[in-house]
């Protein structure tokens, strides 16, 4: 195995914690065949660089902080996008003469490559150090910037689970909503919590009804289906929005809803526990997200691609559909990209994106798998002839392409746009789904070189 299968291979294996950085680190030392490699970002502290994973490859160290002024890290950070990328060859200790940690290692040579937020600001670097010197390649060129994406969609994702986590907790130690309300929908008993919540002392809501409080709407929408269902004897726990006339926004509420039974049995109301899970439903939606979605674009990723793929394929083995796809590529975008640098690229992409999206019809979906691939789900008549079915692809695919021939204006330039485009209409239904998409690429590619 070489030092690229290996890297690609340690990136692979599952993951969900912070042994990924770890991974994606000894991955990026076996690529660039340096000893030592990290992922830094800076601290909330002023002119402190936080260390968050450090590896030489064998041992992983824990991490640390240094100040960033007179280390090699500080030259990082000076970089405008879409330059990201910083080497210093050899002689390292004698460019930072000052800065111990080199000095205490014996490394003579360094690189480093920035990792951008989606608004082009700086969410920190990845970098390499050897005891000798390097030489800049293309492959560990383009590593670092496929790695450095890499690492900054997890780590978003880690702050993410790590607010979620921290909802968590803060739900399990605030004041909870508790009320009584009787079978007339009024409420009897209710707790502190409902003060903040509706702006109104405790006192005064006793005696008004659900809908009174909640508004009709959310009542008869929301909250009297589960009350009914709890004054017959059933134990519930629901979640629900509910939107109090003082706030600007509506909240996210998980409830319990218990029956309460007099001295003979009867049910004659319900007690209601509630907490708030505003936040902690937006974390698990920019999860969900994070998990599903193409983060330049926005279109499906491939993990959602191959979902639907396996979807589509139980329709159409059900007699519901005839699944086709489409596979998309632009022509030239390489050269558009080593011209003009990786900033306008993916502008290019987000536009070509928006444009595959509003070209695909209600019956397609469209994602990204990488670079500038794209792929569409097309769901076709389920029993036409072959004939009918390959007509009405192949009139997708010049839709296709004449939508994505265009000349784009970007900062001063005006850059030309085409596309190519291949299908493959699926026939069976239990074949590889990497297989679809490669017999969809090979038609694109064989389509390439009739032209």
């Amino acid at each position: 195995m070489t030092d690229i299968e290996e890297a690609l291979a340690l990136l692979a294996a599952p993951c969900t914690d912070e042994r990924f950085f770890q991974r994606a680190l000894k991955a990026l030392a076996l690529v660039t065949q340096c000893r030592w490699a990290a992922f830094g970002r800076p601290s909330h502290k002023d002119g402190i660089m936080e260390i968050v994973a450090f590896c030489d490859l064998k041992h992983n160290l824990p991490g640390f902080e240094f100040d960033l002024k007179g280390s090699p890290c500080e030259s990082i950070y000076q970089l405008k996008p879409p330059n990201c990328h910083i080497l210093y060859p050899s002689e390292l200790q004698k460019t930072f003469p000052n800065f111990s940690l080199i000095k205490n290692l014996g490394a003579n040579s360094y690189q480093a490559e920035l990792i951008l937020n989606d608004d082009g600001s700086p969410i920190g670097h990845i970098l390499v150090m050897d005891t000798l010197s390097q030489t800049e390649t293309m492959k560990s060129r383009e590593f670092f910037r496929l790695l450095a994406q890499r690492i900054g969609i997890e780590y978003k994702r880690l702050l993410i689970s790590r607010e979620l986590d921290l909802h968590k907790q803060m739900i399990a130690h605030t004041e909870q909503l508790m009320s009584f309300v009787d079978r007339n929908y009024q409420y009897r008993v209710i707790s502190k919590g409902y003060e903040k919540v509706f702006n109104q002392t405790a006192k005064s809501l006793i005696g008004k009804s659900v809908a009174e409080v909640h508004g009709e709407a959310i009542f008869n929408d929301h909250l009297k289906p589960l009350l009914d269902r709890t004054l017959k004897g059933e134990t519930i726990t629901a979640q629900s929005w509910i939107h109090p006339p003082h706030l600007s926004e509506p909240i996210y509420l998980n409830i319990h809803h218990n029956p309460y039974y007099n001295e003979i049995g009867e049910v004659v109301g319900v007690i209601v526990s509630a907490h708030n899970i505003t936040d902690l439903h937006h974390a698990n939606e920019k999860i969900a997200h994070y998990a599903n979605h193409d983060p330049l674009t926005g279109l499906l990723n491939r993990r959602a691609l191959f979902e639907q793929m396996k979807q589509k394929l139980l329709a159409q083995q059900e007699g519901q559909l005839q699944l086709a796809v489409i596979y998309l590529d632009l022509d030239g975008f390489r050269q558009i990209n080593d011209t003009y640098g990786h900033h306008l690229g993916d502008r290019i992409l987000n536009d070509v994106a928006k444009r595959i999206k509003q070209a695909a019809s209600t019956q397609e979906l469209v994602a990204r798998i990488g670079g500038d691939e794209f792929i569409v789900l097309a769901s076709l008549d389920y029993g036409a002839s072959k004939a009918k079915n390959r007509d009405k692809l192949e009139s997708r695919c010049k839709q296709f392409l004449n939508d994505l021939k265009m000349t784009i204006e970007i900062e001063g330039h005006s850059l030309p746009i085409s596309a190519n485009v291949g299908h493959y209409v699926v026939e069976e239904f239990n074949m590889d789904l990497s297989s679809i998409i490669s017999q969809a690429d090979k038609d694109m590619y064989d389509n390439k070189k009739i032209q």
